[in-house]
């Protein structure tokens, strides 16, 4: 049998030579997808159509090539929304609805290209459907954060602020909501918290299960929120993007008197109903949409304190609401001491009267829940008494209503 052979030098200099037949001094480089740019709209052109005697009410597909130029406000890695982002420029805000999760982050600066996508109303929410990141979305630049926009509840039931990054001041959770969390982070069922601001007007926080602060617990106290404002059919939704944007001031107390009992006298652990003068008592009083505590003149002299249990406070700031009919002389204030020994006789304490708002009336009307406003206690750190005092000269008369007592720590 004849061996064969391999000269191994010999076939790596005929590779070589092959390999070097192949090599070009120019790259190929890959297409690159132009999308293009076509009209230029903003957002509320978007609205402006959609709303339009020429459009369907339900949805209007783009056809032709039209681009916005917005910035991404939230996007979904937190997990409280889903192939989703919102988007604002100069004039409105609008949601849109990814085809996958991912992509876009808060912050982006972006192009939307519109062709092929629908606009439409989902439930109240204005969103861009079918939304594909690489063929309808060109990133301009980053980090072009959008300031949130300071608005109060009022604001909100307008429809102007639909999808825009907004924040509220002066809001708490209602008292039903402490000790809950965002959300049912263990079954990952999405759930509603209350936010109330001083005027008990209300909008809801919205958090998906899959959020990852969904099992947070709700802050007590109060202070200012941000986040998206979004909407589902008759109810405004705060969708919060990180609990780093819910900055509240820690509650020493919160008193919206929702146990009380209609008609009886206030009988509160530690607090003090004491008659200085007279014969009145603060009582309880359920009305057809809350509850709260409240005095009527009797044309009698009288004196008349309602006092809160002794706290600890350290830089606290004082809020509630009042509310009067029928005045004809009669008078509330508030007052602190700290020096009052909790065994009644009132009288014999140091009070100071405290600059708070208290609501008025006409001698045959009733007026408005006023708000005390807030009210510094800063100058009397440590141990307090907080009380309202309700006086009347023979012949006076009139009512008050005292309701959502909030001391808490500025």
């Amino acid at each position: 049998m004849k061996k064969t052979f391999i000269n191994i030098g010999l076939i790596l200099a005929s590779l070589v030579l092959v390999l070097s037949s192949c090599i070009h001094d120019e790259f190929d480089e890959p297409p690159i997808k132009e999308i293009p740019i076509g009209v230029v709209l903003t957002i509320q052109d978007l609205y402006s159509i959609f709303m339009s005697d020429s459009v369907a009410s339900t949805s209007y597909k783009f056809v032709d090539d039209f681009s916005v130029y917005a910035v991404i406000t939230m996007d979904d890695k937190s997990g409280n929304i889903y192939k989703a982002a919102y988007v604002q420029d100069g004039t409105r805000a609008i949601n849109l609805h990814l085809m996958s999760s991912g992509g876009l982050y808060e912050g982006d600066s972006v192009r939307i290209y519109l062709k092929g996508l629908t606009l439409m109303d989902y439930r109240g929410m204005m969103q861009l459907d079918s939304v594909h990141v690489d063929n309808n979305i060109v990133k301009v630049s980053t980090l072009k954060h959008k300031t949130p926009e300071l608005v109060t509840i009022d604001q909100i039931n307008t429809g102007q602020y639909l999808a825009k990054l907004i924040k509220l001041e002066d809001m708490h959770f209602i008292e039903e909501d402490l000790g809950k969390t965002y959300a049912n982070k263990e079954d990952l069922i999405t759930e509603n918290r209350t936010l109330e601001d001083e005027l008990g007007q209300r909008v809801f926080v919205r958090t998906s299960g899959y959020a990852s602060f969904a099992g947070n617990k709700i802050p007590t106290g109060k202070g200012s929120v941000i986040g998206i404002l979004g909407k589902h059919d008759d109810d405004w939704q705060l969708l919060i993007r990180s609990t780093s944007e819910v900055k509240f001031r820690d509650a020493i107390i919160t008193v919206n008197f929702d146990e009380i009992e209609n008609g009886v006298p206030v009988d509160l652990e530690d607090w003090e109903n004491y008659m200085e003068i007279g014969s009145l008592s603060w009582m309880g009083y359920v009305g057809t949409t809350n509850s709260s505590v409240r005095i009527i003149g009797d044309g009698q002299e009288n004196s008349t304190w309602l006092i809160l249990p002794q706290l600890e406070i350290n830089k606290g700031v004082l809020e509630f609401r009042t509310r009067a009919g029928n005045l004809t002389g009669a008078s509330l204030k508030a007052f602190i001491s700290n020096d009052y020994d909790g065994e009644g006789n009132a009288e014999n304490a140091t009070w100071t009267e405290l600059p708070a708002n208290i609501a008025t009336a006409t001698s045959s009307s009733f007026g408005n829940w006023t708000h005390s406003g807030m009210i510094d206690l800063s100058e009397y750190n440590g141990q307090v008494r907080i009380a309202f005092k309700y006086v009347t000269e023979t012949g006076q008369s009139g009512q008050y209503m005292l309701d959502d007592i909030l001391i808490y720590s500025e």
